[in-house]
């Protein structure tokens, strides 16, 4: 494989039918200093072929890897092996790049000071909306990488390139009874260690309003592992952000609903918070939480019977 400095990596699930969004993007890139690593995560709809004739018709390097379905949080994980490049991106099965994403990406890279690049392990740019093609949040203002400012408040959904050295000492917990992690969960991690650099240049075309994103249909076909999944995000949250004392405590109210409506063990939901008071606060919503969990479930059944 010829040496690049960036690989694309697209965890792939079942997504025949929107691959080739990331295929010509790809293939549009005014740049081709990126490899594209597709890391198949147990995929049944006979989509492999179509990645082996992509591989062919390529003009930059692709490698194909297969294994069993465990979530996409798993395919990075094993990414972190896999990758030789100092940087690289998540591009998912259906979304796609804009045409100067890479060479955007680069340029942001080579744009930080060398004194102080140690300091940052992401560049970070914008997403446009598939359908109306506007930009989904607000611009990064002039100070937004000033070392000597407050970190600033990231809205909207964004992309990254990131050092693969820095990520792979960060990776994803694999939690049984759910095959899904939340990104948030190992970036807010990160976050308390470096800095992020922000670009404002638009690297995504984000196709969030359709019926079979991966986000929406995820959660519409695994409601109770959405449940683990919400859980060990709210963890984080409370373990690894900082929050106003409201945002706290509705935060920590979510993560005890999500644990005890996943059947987490009470003593494994406390254990869990880093923070005494946190645990303490908890510890008093245990019991309300299994009183709601109780009556959404009996209202539920009724519902049922009622038809």
């Amino acid at each position: 494989m010829a040496e690049v400095r960036l690989t694309v990596l697209t965890p792939l699930y079942n997504r025949k039918h929107t691959i080739y969004r990331v295929f010509d993007s790809l293939m549009r890139q005014t740049c081709k200093d990126f490899e594209w690593l597709v890391i198949d995560d147990g995929s049944t709809d006979g989509v492999e072929p179509l990645i082996r004739d992509y591989m062919r018709q390529a003009d930059f390097p692709v490698r194909y890897y297969y294994k069993e379905n465990g979530g996409k949080h798993t395919v990075v994980n094993m990414a972190y092996g896999l990758m030789q490049t100092p940087y690289f991106t998540i591009l998912d099965s259906d979304d796609a790049f804009t045409d100067t994403a890479v060479e955007s990406m680069l340029a942001g890279w080579d744009g930080i000071p060398p004194q102080d690049r140690d300091k940052f392990w992401c560049v970070v740019g914008h997403s446009v909306d598939s359908l109306t093609g506007e930009r989904i949040g607000s611009l990064f203002s002039e100070n937004a990488n000033d070392l000597s400012h407050p970190r600033e408040p990231i809205v909207g959904e964004k992309t990254a390139a990131i050092r693969t050295d820095i990520a792979r000492r960060f990776p994803f917990p694999e939690p049984e009874g759910t095959t899904f992690v939340t990104e948030s969960v190992v970036w807010a991690k990160v976050d308390q260690h470096y800095r992020q650099y922000l670009l404002n240049a638009d690297f995504r075309i984000y196709y969030q309003n359709e019926p079979d994103s991966l986000t929406v249909a995820w959660y519409r076909d695994h409601v109770q592992q959405g449940y683990v999944s919400n859980f060990i995000w709210k963890q984080s949250m409370l373990n690894d952000t900082r929050m106003s004392t409201a945002q706290t405590l509705k935060t920590i109210g979510q993560y005890t609903f999500y644990g005890v409506t996943a059947g987490r063990p009470t003593g494994k939901i406390l254990s869990g918070l880093d923070c005494k008071t946190y645990r303490f606060v908890c510890a008093l919503l245990i019991l309300p939480s299994k009183v709601v969990r109780f009556l959404r479930r009996f209202r539920g059944v009724y519902a049922q019977k009622g038809d």
